[in-house]
């Protein structure tokens, strides 16, 4: 850039318009930059890694480039990991850059490791926690030795010329959060996961009130619930015009809270013994089961990776149960498997078949032949969020006929009248109550179904410039 050249703010989006996340975007004034997550959208079906495929070692940066997981950014990357790819590398660019992660979900941080280490990337230390012992026991991303620099909220961090605000979403587990981008030339938002029927959806609505006095110009908003099998539970005939906005739950939908307790009102009388699979990286949900197994007096006893997780974060000494498997056994002798077996209480299947009301036990899909050293009578596999999470992945009808063959109860947290995201006429609330100048659906299968109120709607070109000055938002010709 010449020294006489005008700076100005440059927006572009690379990935996770018409995806369930896998958001990835960056802002830029002058030199310095801003990206914000730096995740994965989440298809088993057209995964080019399916768990079989086995990632190549020296490869792994360019290999994912190739097959298009990785965006082309340049000045990104280590110039060893890059090989003979054009694309220019960290260590050859002059950008001042900083990525910012708004929590831990994989759809949202899967490719951090891919950042070159002298690269600062932003994150809670709870997160922080929870994906390093993610890391310890192999489940974590795949990744370069690096720090993290931590997210203190509401407290502004500083990338040349650019200010970006922290905005807490939520407090418990690895932290959510929302970005607003400043630059000289205007406002960016990006709302994160956004969700306003939860129980910290005071949070949301203080976010919304924070962006409504500071005159948004441009916003990127979740919108994951306007695709058809949600939407049609509230507006039968998907009609966006129908999507009326209001802060309370739409008629017949459960809030989180609701939600929660009805299936802790199906699970409390159970006879028998609970199987529970759920997201190893959700530390909220962890809790939730044992408190559950503490209300029913059950032993929740999560496999050794999970456990692992729950003594690092929680600092308790959890209990146990360890699958009869190759990979759990060449696992003893790794220094976390010790630490953890040093602190905990091993659960064996001899004890849950004596008292099968006395246990809540995690299940993990690739250890799902276990269930058949358990006693399955008057008991239930309840699919709490875990992986394989729904029928688009291959392996869930797998699953389902396993859980059928070992004579388990299936009982899923997926049902008719609850979503874990935005419900359509809250997020339109948010939206027109914030009422930015630009609005950008995305995080969506349908994101041109979430409509502006007085603003313009923008589903922009992936890699393509755009540039607001003086607050005016305009491609860049």
């Amino acid at each position: 850039m010449g020294s006489m050249e005008k700076k100005v703010t440059k927006f572009q989006m690379y990935a996770g318009l018409r995806t369930i996340g896998g958001v990835n975007a960056s802002v830029s004034y002058g030199r310095d930059r801003v990206l914000f997550e730096f995740g994965s959208a989440y298809d088993p079906a057209t995964a080019v890694f399916d768990g079989k495929v086995e990632p190549r070692r020296k490869n792994w940066v360019q290999d994912k480039l190739r097959v298009g997981i990785l965006p082309r950014i340049d000045g990104i990357y280590r110039r060893e990991d890059l090989g003979d790819n054009p694309l220019v590398s960290a260590e050859e660019s002059d950008w001042n850059t900083a990525v910012f992660i708004t929590h831990l979900h994989l759809d949202h941080m899967a490719l951090i490791g891919t950042i070159a280490p002298e690269i600062p990337v932003y994150m809670h230390h709870n997160a922080v926690t929870i994906e390093r012992a993610l890391e310890a026991t192999g489940r974590g991303v795949e990744t370069l030795e690096r720090e993290y620099r931590d997210i203190v909220p509401f407290e502004p961090i500083h990338v040349g010329e650019i200010e970006v605000l922290p905005i807490l979403c939520r407090d418990t587990s690895y932290c959510d959060f929302a970005f607003l981008i400043t630059t000289p030339d205007g406002t960016i938002h990006w709302t994160g996961d956004l969700c306003l029927h939860g129980t910290q959806a005071g949070r949301t609505l203080r976010q919304m009130e924070i962006l409504k006095e500071r005159n948004i110009d441009v916003m990127l908003c979740d919108c994951t619930a306007f695709m058809d099998s949600v939407l049609k539970m509230m507006v039968p005939d998907c009609d966006p015009k129908k999507i009326l906005p209001s802060p309370e739950l739409p008629e017949g939908m459960l809030s989180e809270q609701a939600y929660y307790d009805s299936l802790f009102e199906r699970l409390k009388d159970l006879p028998g013994l609970c199987v529970f699979n759920h997201y190893q990286r959700e530390m909220d949900d962890a809790a939730t089961f044992l408190d559950w197994a503490k209300r029913t007096n059950r032993v929740c006893a999560f496999e050794p990776d999970a456990a692992y997780i729950v003594y690092k974060f929680f600092g308790i000494e959890p209990h146990v149960y360890i699958p009869d498997a190759a990979s759990c056994e060449a696992a003893r002798d790794t220094a976390w498997m010790r630490e953890l077996l040093a602190h905990c209480t091993v659960v064996s299947p001899e004890e849950v078949r004596r008292n099968p009301r006395g246990f809540m036990v995690q299940n993990s899909y690739e250890h799902i032949m276990e269930l058949f050293s358990l006693p399955a009578e008057g008991g239930v596999y309840l699919h709490a969020d875990g992986i394989p999470i729904g029928a688009f992945d291959p392996a869930y009808a797998n699953m389902r006929r396993i859980i059928d063959m070992a004579g388990f109860a299936y009982m899923t947290c997926f049902c008719e009248n609850y979503f874990g995201h935005g419900y359509p006429q809250q997020v339109k609330y948010f939206v027109d109550t914030v009422n930015p100048k630009v609005l950008i659906p995305c995080h969506s299968y349908n994101p041109e179904r979430l409509l502006p109120k007085d603003g313009v709607q923008l589903l922009p070109e992936m890699y393509r410039e755009y540039t607001l000055e003086n607050h005016v938002f305009s491609p860049l010709d």
